[in-house]
This record gives structure tokens, sequence and C-alpha cells, in this order.
């Protein structure tokens, strides 16, 4: 099912009249309100601390106070205190030198406090116990009253979420999540760039949003409902538990794959008591227990909370635009506020509401039908005022010594609007050749033409792709391509030198036209003379980043290998991705201005690569990526798809041969997804090797999903003749990777007659 009928189906339930009563009677009746499975969301007397103590953050104490506790050992609270900055400090300080003191062995003549303290610890506490605890000592802030806040907001959504829940054939008891993750506020954000009532990351929610300068499906609270529970369906399908999907809304599946891998147990009260990843912090370790917390409490809300009304559904007349139309324009037209257009469509950009987008074409426009009843709202939209393209983007290339601040001088705008606009993680970290948005005052941008390199001979640098190239000089990449005798287009590299097409036209051509979101940069791959690298045959899942290379044909799978499936493994050679080629940005502009020597001194880019922040990066950005790319103790790796054998060449910086040679395999030898492969770390070391592994699966993936998004999930059932790589492309265009994704424990190389696939169905982005 795509989102298109959902969202129909969505609209069609919000339309329905939600008595109060009912859903107080649904919410806060005396009988339990969900019939809770143990055994789909277990309570292992392990983590019933952990649930008591968030049933008491939830219902005893509001954001007025909170309490002072163990990080580790939640039965251990310390203090209930205001929420006051200077006396939880002071607090916290007394309590840590009270616990240093009786760390160190002090057992006699002890204050008061530290009395206390071994009282409560219990007086056989050994001395690491309470050297860890004073380390350990974290302040919680009261959530009574936004839980009491969520709990009323809920009744505007819950009829919504219970449908999709029961659309999706899932548990009931998912959906409660908002109140752990939002209080069921949709305009929700948080300090780690998640936003709306169900938290997304940008990474994980481009999977099956839009998300970009225009629309942020994440802020919709219906759609990234939806989304929401594509998720937790696809964490279930990786993970196999409730328990492990739920905490992997919160870590990532990808973390939670890892920590399955280290403690060799999917028990939750094992991972949470022994994993130790890096990024596996509080909030992860506790995210199933506040699950359990908030399923109890709802479960009891009169007892807590007394009789609670609810916020009633809205009623929202759905319009789907047929053109471009201006923000100002419908509201004016269909007799609505521009400010009650913009509250009932939250996912539409601050771009659109100040005028320098349009509202999309074919985008699902809420509005309060009390307000225009029985019209044809399209209809009073004058046509003159209709579109059939977007108002163009306009972009600048970031050059060395550039910075937010010295751009957004530059062009009379403000840092904080460049961020916003382009929706930065971080204001203080741009790249050389990142592409910017600039705000436009009233669809007039200030345009600079592009500077001709001499002769129309331009030289590649590290930071180029062809993308780039194309779009800096208004020229399509088939034409530059063909200009240079180029057959693959991921392959140039530094110091290569590229003649510019038709460059007598060129110095006077700058081309404003219809964007409707950002095209994404192109994976490329440099090549370099001193190395060997090969893109020999890759089995079956390995669908490359690489565009427009022919490709030879996969083995078919048949009877014979179904039936005999360890005589020959099924290979599905390296292909060309299923990803469009990239556009060659004729509806952008790209504005490029010499940066002065004093701008480059002043705030020059460091190339050097920050790893901490690079790899936080890259594991929000694979968070839902299950897939192992780790270096095992013996230097050995996991082969994943996409993956060859050049690939392995290029990030450790030695010939491909090398790599066959070390590990006993022919020339011909295909590289087998899911089997290992010993490395050679002599040049590069493993966690350099790591983040450029990363780096290359993360962009894979970001491109992808900047074009395509998941919508739903179909099994297939494998008949005699299939070719699954062949069914992946061409009946679901999906890539072999996001297959494995769905199909973590499925052995590629041994698929059989009947075997059931899980198929991904994606819709590419308007």
């Amino acid at each position: 099912m795509n989102f298109r009928r959902q969202t129909s189906t969505a609209n069609a339930i919000l339309s329905r009249s939600v008595c109060n009563l009912c859903l107080l009677l649904m919410l806060l009746g005396s009988s339990s309100v969900y019939a809770q499975s143990e055994e789909l969301f277990p309570r292992p007397p392990e983590l019933q601390p952990a649930v008591d103590f968030w049933v008491k953050v939830y219902t005893e104490v509001d954001t007025q106070s909170g309490y002072l506790h163990d990080a580790r050992n939640l039965t251990i609270i310390y203090e209930r205190l205001p929420n006051n900055r200077r006396q939880i400090n002071s607090a916290r300080n007394r309590i840590q030198a009270d616990l240093r003191a009786l760390a160190s062995g002090q057992r006699d003549s002890l204050s008061g406090s530290q009395q206390e303290l071994l009282a409560l610890w219990g007086a056989d506490v050994s001395n690491q116990v309470l050297r860890e605890a004073a380390s350990n000592v974290r302040w919680q802030l009261g959530q009574s009253d936004r839980f009491l806040g969520g709990l009323k907001r809920s009744g505007a959504y819950r009829a919504h979420i219970n449908e999709v829940i029961r659309e999706k054939g899932l548990p009931i008891e998912l959906g409660v999540l908002p109140h752990v993750e939002s209080s069921f506020n949709p305009r929700a954000f948080s300090s780690a760039a998640a936003a709306g009532m169900w938290q997304f990351g940008r990474a994980t929610g481009q999977r099956f949003m839009r998300i970009d300068h225009i629309v942020d499906e994440r802020m919709d609270p219906y759609t990234a409902t939806y989304a929401a529970m594509s998720l937790l369906e696809y964490n279930y399908s990786v993970l196999g538990t409730w328990p492990l999907a739920l905490t992997a809304y919160n870590h990532g599946a990808g973390g939670i794959s890892r920590a399955v891998r280290q403690t060799g147990t999917r028990a939750i009260e094992d991972i949470v008591g022994n994993y130790r990843g890096r990024r596996f912090g509080f909030a992860s370790r506790n995210f199933y227990a506040q699950f359990l917390a908030v399923i109890e409490v709802e479960n009891n809300a009169r007892q807590y909370f007394g009789d609670v009304r609810l916020d009633p559904a809205p009623r929202f007349e759905t319009v789907t635009t047929d053109a471009f139309i201006d923000a100002e324009v419908f509201a004016r037209s269909v007799g609505l506020s521009l400010e009650q257009l913009q509250s009932d469509n939250p996912s539409l950009r601050p771009a659109v509401w100040e005028g320098n987008k349009r509202i999309p074409a074919d985008f699902q426009v809420k509005v309060r039908d009390a307000a225009v009843p029985g019209r044809n709202l399209l209809a009073q939209i004058p046509a003159d005022y209709k579109f059939d393209i977007q108002t163009p983007d306009v972009a600048y290339v970031v050059e060395r010594g550039d910075s937010l601040s010295v751009i957004a001088r530059r062009f009379n705008t403000s840092v904080a609007r460049l961020a916003a606009l382009n929706q930065l993680a971080s204001r203080h970290r741009i790249q050389i050749g990142q592409r910017l948005l600039l705000p436009q005052e009233n669809g007039q941008p200030a345009v600079r033409y592009a500077s001709m390199p001499p002769e129309g001979v331009y030289t590649v640098s590290r930071e180029d792709t062809v993308t780039r190239i194309a779009a800096r000089f208004d020229v399509t990449e088939r034409e530059l391509l063909g200009a240079n005798g180029i057959r693959d287009r991921n392959r140039i590299y530094p110091g290569q030198q590229l003649t510019l097409p038709g460059f007598e036209d060129l110095t006077e051509r700058v081309v404003i036209a219809a964007s409707d979101r950002p095209v994404p940069p192109t994976v490329v791959q440099f090549a370099d003379e001193s190395l060997q690298t090969e893109a020999r045959p890759v089995a079956v899942a390995a669908v490359a980043s690489v565009a427009n290379t022919p490709s030879p044909e996969p083995a078919v799978v048949n009877a014979s290998d179904a039936v005999n499936a360890s005589r020959e493994p099924v290979q599905l050679a390296r292909t060309e991705s299923i990803l469009p080629p990239a556009a060659v940005l004729p509806d952008h502009v790209e504005l490029e201005m010499p940066v002065t020597l004093e701008e480059e001194q002043a705030v020059a880019l460091d190339p050097a690569v920050d790893l901490n922040e690079t790899n936080a990066q890259l594991t929000e950005a694979l968070a839902a990526d299950p897939s192992d790319y780790t270096v095992a103790g013996n230097n050995s790796i996991e082969i994943q798809a996409s993956e060859t054998l050049g690939h392995f060449a290029d990030w450790l910086g030695i010939r491909a041969w090398d790599i066959r040679r070390l590990n006993n395999m022919a020339f011909r030898d295909p590289v087998i997804i899911g089997e290992r492969l010993t490395l050679d770390f002599s040049r590069v070391n493993s966690q350099e090797f790591e983040r450029r592994r990363r780096e290359f699966h993360s962009s894979l993936q970001q491109e992808f999903f900047s074009s395509f998004r998941i919508q739903n999930v179909e099994t297939y059932q494998v008949s005699q003749g299939d070719n699954i790589g062949r069914i992946a492309r061409g009946r679901y265009s999906t890539p072999i990777w996001l297959l494995r994704q769905y199909n973590p424990t499925l052995d590629f190389n041994r698929i059989q007659i009947g075997q059931e696939i899980v198929f991904p169905l994606v819709e590419r982005v308007n």
C-alpha cells in the first residue's frame, strides 16, 4: 500500500466524529486497556526496578522537580529536589564526595549523609561499586505534568494510530510509544535533531517519508504514524523480538544488531545489563523499560490523574493539489488565514510559508472543513495562480575559506536562516563542494556568474563529482562525459583535466529553472593509476552504486539450484544501480564567488577529518542498517552488498590482487556476500578502513533515499526460474543492499524454490 492511499484512509478516519467519552472509556477504564502479552512484551525481573522508576517519574514528580539517582541501579534514588541547577549541582557534588569517601573503605566516623548512603546501597556493598556510583549520579526531571498533557493530546491521534496498527497487523500496545518520545507533541524537537511526534532522525525518516527543504513529513503526525509503524515492523523483522525492535527505535537496528552480535543473546535484560556499546547510553538502556512503564500508567490513568478530558480528533477536508500553488493564494482562495493553513499542515517547511517555494503539486493539503463546507476547493483557486513548475532553487557551492557566517554576510542573510533552510545538523561544520540553498526574497535571488576556467579546461579537485562539475558549468553530464571520452561517470580522479563542452557558450549562461527538491551528489570513487582495482562478478546481492555500467545477466535460480542448493551459488554480477542517473541540475543555479585571502585566513575549513564527529554522523546515517561493517580481531570482515575487491583495495591503499593472494582466491573467484574476507591493514588501520567503508554505504543509502521512500513490504515466494536480482530491480525497484537489510538472515547463496523473501515496496519521491 502506498502513502497516498494510506493518507486517504487516515483522513477518512479523521473525518469521523470521535466521542471523548468513548476515548475516556478506551484509555482510562478500570479494566486494563491492553491485554498485554507477556510473550510479545515480557517483563524480565531484572528490568522491573527500571519500570518502577519510570512509573514514579511519570506520575509522582512534575517538571518543577526531579530525582538525583544512580544511572545504572534505578532502585537507588538519592534525593527529590526542585528543578534548580544550583541546588542540583550542590547536592550532586555532596553525594559524589560521600560516595568517594565510602569507596576508599571508610566505615567509621561517618557523617549522617554518608550513613544514609551506605544504608541505601547496603552494608555489604563493595568499594568498587561505590567508586562507579560516584561517576553515575544522574538528574532526572519529573514528567507527570507532561504525561498528563500528552494523555490529553493523544485523543486527537489515537483513533488514527490504532487504525494504522490494526491495518498493519501489529500489537496495539505500540500506540503508547509517543508518550516516551514526545508526550504526543507533533511539533517536538530534540537536541539530537529528532523531530515530530514520533521523533524521527533525518536519515531514518527519509526511508519512509519525504524530508527536504520544502516538505518534512516528520512534522505531520498522520503520515509519520505510518512511517513509525513501518520502522517498528522493519525492526521486528530484523531483530525478531519486540523488546529489541522497540530498543532499536531509539538506538537503531544497526546498533542493536551489533549488541546481539557482541553479547551473543537476544534477551533484552542481558543486553541492557551487559552491552557496553559506545553510544548505548542511558536513554537506549531504558527505552524498553519506559515503554512498559507508560503502558502501566495508561492502564491506570484514572488512579494517577483522575478523570481526564481528551482532545477531540480534528476534522479535515483533504485536497490534493493539481499544480504548484503559493500558500497565501491557496489560503485566501479557500477562505482561511495563512496561520490556520500553516497550523494544519506542519509538514510544509518555512520556505513555503515565506513565499520562497510553492505548495508542491500532488500534495495533500489539510483544510478545516468547517470553513469551506461543500465546495470544490481547487476550483476556488484562479488558474493564473497555478503553476506547472516549482519556484527555482538558488544554491551556492562552498569553497575553501567559507563558513556559514561568511556566506550569510555575502548574500545578506543570517546563519540561522541558512542552517534552517539547509537543515544542517551543525552550524560550525560545512564541507568544500557542499551545495547550500540560499534564501530568496520575493522569488528574486541575487545571481552571480560562475567563473570559467582558462580555455574551457577544468582540473578535477578531490571534492568534485561529475554531477557537481556539470551543474557548475550548466552542461549535461552526458555532454561532459562524451566530450572527454569517459564511460564510467564514477571514475574521475583529482588532477584529471576535463574539457568543457560548448565552452564558448558557457561564459554567458546562468539558468534558473524549476526544482521541487535538492538533488543529491553522486558517489564518486577516485581512480589511482598506481593501484590495481577490479570489479569482478559479485554474488547475489552486489548491486553497486555505479550507474550506467553495462552488466552481464545474473544466473537464473532454477529447479536444480533449489533442490541441490549447495552445489552452485546463485550469482548476481555487479550491475548498474537501480538509482536513476544523477540529475544534471538544469533547475538550479550554482553561485560561485572567489574567496578572498582575508576570508580564507579568517575561517579556513580544516581539511583534517574529525573522526569522532564523522563516526557519529555515519552511525546516525546508518542507524537502520543492521549490516556488520566492523573488522574482527583476526582482521577479517563480512562481505556486504555493493562491495567489490576494488572497493576494499581503494579503502586500504593496496592492490585488489593482494587481497586475492591473502585469501587464496583465483582471479575469477567471485566475491560472495555474507562470506568473510581477510584484509591487510599495513597501510590503513582498521578504524580508518571502517570509517571509509561506512562512508561509502552511507552515501549510497542517502542517495537512494533522497529519491525513493519505502511504502510497505510484500512477501514473495520464490518460484522455479526466478532471478532474484532481476525481480528486485525490475518488479520492486529495490537495490540488493536494501533487500538484504529486510532479510538479514537470508543466505542469498542458498535460495530455494518456495522460500519466502520480504521485498520493500518503494516509491519515487515527487
